[in-house]
């Protein structure tokens, strides 16, 4: 819709309005307003990823170079800031990131890309499966015995993407076992709501009460790209139940709700956005569509700011201003609108 096209360039050029930083090796700060410059001593590695995506969301939208440009550049100096690799210590970090170069791979045809993507693979595969929980992929190598669905789903959207470039059968045959170990261990058999984890503690016990946007959003994109390989539609059927179930349970006021502070869960949300919009693709579904647009207008309405620029705080029922806004809060406003503006 033209509406959605127009503040998703809004939305775009906001994220250098509130967050750019005078110095090359900051980049952008954490947070709007910048209060001291404790509040950049972070770096947060897999928000900067998913800078990578919106703005390849930009430049699929619009074919302007620039924004292909800025996507490069915040790559190279995302990976440059981690010592010159996407590995690191959280295996999801990693994964974000290499997702963001697949993608950049498709549009650039570029094999850096596609090399860091597969090493970020063939390093989980490697080092992150163990029997620990009945199996499925750790969270991060210091803590092997915890397995969430923040790797274990997108570690299938990755190599599933993969196997779709390359056709090495053992990138399918693991993100088969992957599946059924997440539905034998945090999918709700009835309901396919995806809970957030098992063993953190050490102890077998399931999160149950962490019901988090982000987990059903990668779940759909994990089943949305195994319907890409296998045209089976079964997995479509199941990615539209999580779906339903995801707005019945997280939905509040017309929007998800807000999940709690810390920085990282204003992220959250805008992942699930992402996801939506490739499922509303592949099915035309209005339940979806109805829901990005009628959600996406009550963030406009209430986070548009006098200057004319969207600050996009995680709760966006509030008109109010917060005493300080994430530059994860302000991708998932980004994200959201860019889902928004390819709806037809």
């Amino acid at each position: 819709m033209e509406k959605f096209k127009k503040y998703a360039d809004v939305a775009q050029e906001s994220i250098a309005y509130y967050y750019h930083n005078e110095d090359p090796g900051q980049f952008l700060n954490n947070v709007y307003p910048l209060s001291s410059e404790e509040d950049n001593k972070v770096f947060n590695y897999w928000w900067l990823a998913h800078l990578v995506d919106v703005r390849l969301d930009a430049y699929l939208r619009t074919g302007q170079e620039c924004y292909l440009e800025q996507a490069e550049m915040t790559y190279h100096y995302n990976k440059h800031r981690n010592h010159d690799t996407l590995i690191h210590e959280y295996y999801d970090d990693m994964l974000w990131n290499a997702l963001a170069a697949l993608r950049l791979y498709k549009e650039t045809s570029k094999g850096e890309y596609l090399r860091d993507a597969e090493e970020v693979c063939r390093d989980i595969f490697d080092t992150a499966w163990n029997d620990s929980a009945g199996g499925g992929f750790a969270w991060k190598r210091t803590q092997i015995y915890y397995k969430n669905t923040p790797v274990n789903a997108p570690i299938m959207i990755l190599a599933l993407r993969l196997y779709q470039i390359t056709e090495e059968t053992d990138l399918l045959k693991i993100c088969k076992r992957t599946l059924a170990w997440m539905k034998e261990t945090l999918v709700n058999p009835e309901t396919k709501f995806v809970e957030d984890g098992i063993n953190r503690n050490e102890d077998g016990k399931v999160d149950y009460d962490w019901k988090f946007t982000y987990n059903q959003g990668i779940y759909i994109g994990a089943l949305v790209e195994f319907f890409n390989v296998t045209k089976n539609h079964s997995y479509l059927d199941e990615a539209v139940q999580c779906a339903k179930t995801s707005l019945d349970v997280l939905v509040k006021d017309g929007v998800f709700d807000d999940e709690g502070d810390g920085g990282d869960i204003g992220l959250f949300k805008g992942i699930l956005y992402r996801y939506l919009v490739l499922l509303y693709k592949k099915t035309g579904l209005a339940f979806i569509s109805e829901f990005i647009e009628s959600s996406c207008t009550i963030l406009l309405d209430n986070r548009m700011k006098p200057e004319g620029y969207l600050l996009a705080y995680r709760d966006w029922t509030i008109t109010e201003e917060p005493m300080a806004v994430f530059l994860a809060d302000q991708l998932s406003g980004v994200m959201a609108l860019e889902a928004a503006s390819v709806i037809e």
